[in-house]
């Protein structure tokens, strides 16, 4: 079985910002897809980078949560910004 650390991208800390709060946030890139609507789901892999994220987590309280977002290539999402051939006029 692969190791989380294999199957992450890369993270990094935001900061949202609003007028009640402000939130760290720990942002896990990963090359696995992370819902079950995505093709090639895995779950046993994405509980893989959860509990990988959860160890991240506790370790370091000053977070206040994650957000871990899929960068695998078989999501269509890039189809929406592809243009069409230009109609001659």
């Amino acid at each position: 079985m692969a190791s989380a650390k294999c199957l992450i991208k890369s993270a990094w800390i935001a900061v949202e910002v609003n007028r009640d709060r402000c939130e760290r946030v720990l942002v896990v890139e990963t090359y696995i897809a992370v819902s079950p609507l995505e093709l090639n789901y895995d779950a046993a892999r994405y509980e893989t980078v959860v509990a990988e994220v959860q160890r991240v987590l506790a370790a370091n309280p000053s977070f206040d949560r994650a957000s871990i977002l899929s960068m695998h290539r078989d999501t269509a999402c890039l189809s929406l910004f592809r243009t069409s051939p230009a109609v001659a006029a």
